[in-house]
């Protein structure tokens, strides 16, 4: 994540300068890095400050990222706590993730599929999960969303690893690992590398 006293002091200054719409992309910002660099708590806190905005950027493609991204956080959180409240914003997500997917697929049909299955993992419908996770990472791929197809080969890992199946999980470690690099953010690619050997 971004060093705290860099963004603290950042947030800071833009709260004192009333500049509402930088909150919202540094906290969208800071959300991600927390997400994808495995710090639940963090992303969390920064989705209940965006949230917290007077105008949060609501129907722009940083506010549907931020609707997108607590769906993923809350139901992560849901099967590290077993408490109902994550699973229930998990689903509101996704419900609003849904109704992007209808009006434009091409950009949110994949987000849906992973969010459907994080929540089919969640809830221990394990053949559901597999399917979702297999179909979030074929829409990401066909609509040329890398970084969302290397998302969906991570979080499928995580989920074969918890099922016990080492061989698929390092393989698709392995494939979200090389994404990674082709996208370019080869620090999360080295994260990988260090915290999920493949």
């Amino acid at each position: 994540a971004i060093p705290v006293e860099n963004i603290e002091t950042f947030i800071t200054n833009a709260k004192s300068d009333d500049a509402e719409r930088l909150l919202c992309v540094a906290y969208y910002y800071q959300m991600l890095v927390a997400y994808i660099f495995d710090d639940l708590e963090l992303a969390i806190k920064m989705v209940e400050e965006y949230l917290d905005l007077e105008y949060p950027l609501e129907g722009l493609v940083v506010g549907t990222e931020v609707v997108f991204l607590y769906g993923l956080t809350s139901l992560a959180q849901a099967r590290k706590t077993n408490e109902v409240i994550w699973k229930n914003r998990g689903h509101e997500s996704m419900r609003k993730v849904r109704k992007l997917a209808k009006d434009c697929p091409k950009n949110y049909h994949h987000k849906l599929l992973l969010l459907e299955a994080e929540f089919a993992f969640t809830a221990g419908r394990k053949n559901e999960a597999s399917e979702k996770y297999e179909q979030a990472v074929t829409f990401s791929r066909n609509n040329q969303f890398i970084q969302d197809e290397a998302l969906s080969y991570e979080l499928a890992a995580k989920f074969h690893a918890e099922q016990c199946n080492e061989s698929k999980a390092s393989q698709y470690y392995g494939k979200a690992h090389d994404l990674y690099v082709e996208w370019g953010a080869t620090s999360k690619a080295d994260h990988l590398r260090e915290n999920f050997p493949f």
